[in-house]
């Protein structure tokens, strides 16, 4: 996977629990940045963790994310905010599983609390492009709202909604989203609750598309116990039994088989291959239901065989 190494210039907090972090290339650039792109951050000791970007330099060499301090978090968010200014990490991607679609139609941003940070790079590309959108912007408490500068110096105006509950109660979503025009296109980012509250509330849409990014892969859909099943290599025929206790990225890296990999939950696909022959068990965050459908790819690190064998384009 190639990676750029960049230096933290300057880390600035953005409220109780999150910081901003501009990061500098060192060689070279970086190519591909746009709306709903992330990179990931390799924090040392095989640490490595996916970020969205919600800002960047024209030229490619500098970059910001904003991170919140997850203290229950798997050590991603508490090895980023134990950063000092001088610091140096490698960058791998960008990548863009969430991407802003041309077209004309009005377009609604729902963000929920640090989920904001691909939507305010969303939003300036909608602005400069001269689309018709607006923006929720759903946090706890004003305090908690981390990117609520970021937005307002978009000078949105009255499309620009900051939505606490604290002091709002709960965002109508259903009468929010019916009020839009017919056929319109939703973003939506945030935790896996407000992401289902959209999702639910959008049936109500008079057409349009709801596109997502989640944080944690879906929560909601019942699998089956894990059970073993083979892989096979189309490219040499060599198969390889997968545990029940084992994911497939895991038996292809001890069999010396090279596939890139990130978060090793479902989210980032680094780890996506193509599927030859048999059935998916889907258990990403990032394939829409048609895509997992259709069986031609999978995510390696989580998905597992509803098939006894899955043929693997490798």
């Amino acid at each position: 996977m190639d990676t750029k190494t960049a230096k933290l210039v300057r880390k600035t907090p953005l409220g109780p629990d999150t910081s901003d972090f501009l990061f500098e290339v060192e060689d070279g650039r970086v190519a591909g940045l746009e709306p709903g792109a992330h990179v990931d951050v390799h924090l040392g000791d095989g640490l490595i963790r996916q970020y969205s970007l919600w800002s960047w330099s024209q030229n490619g060499k500098q970059l910001n994310v904003a991170v919140k301090h997850e203290e229950d978090g798997r050590g991603g968010s508490a090895a980023m905010h134990a950063l000092v200014e001088g610091d140096r990490v490698a960058l791998g991607g960008p990548r863009n599983n969430f991407p802003l679609r041309d077209g004309d139609n009005y377009v609604t941003l729902i963000a929920g609390g640090i989920g904001a940070t691909p939507l305010v790079a969303m939003a300036r590309e909608l602005l400069n492009n001269g689309r018709d959108f607006q923006v929720y912007y759903l946090v706890r408490s004003k305090a908690y709202a981390a990117m609520d500068a970021k937005f307002r110096e978009l000078g949105l105006n009255e499309w620009y909604h900051l939505h606490c509950s604290d002091t709002h109660g709960r965002l109508d979503l259903a009468t929010s989203l019916q009020s839009m025009p017919a056929g319109s296109d939703v973003y939506v980012c945030g935790p896996e609750p407000m992401l289902n509250a959209v999702l639910d509330a959008g049936k109500v849409m008079r057409g349009g598309t709801i596109h997502f990014e989640r944080f944690t892969a879906s929560s909601d859909e019942v699998h089956d116990q894990n059970g073993s099943f083979e892989v096979e290599l189309k490219s040499t025929g060599a198969v390889f039994e997968i545990g029940a206790e084992q994911s497939i990225l895991e038996v292809l890296q001890a069999n010396a088989v090279h596939v890139d990999f990130g978060c090793s939950e479902g989210l980032c696909g680094s780890c996506m291959v193509d599927v030859f022959e048999g059935e998916v068990d889907h258990r990403d965050g990032i394939l829409t239901p048609e895509e997992q459908a259709s069986n031609r790819f999978m995510c390696t690190c989580v998905s597992r065989a509803k098939s006894a064998r899955l043929v693997l384009n490798l």
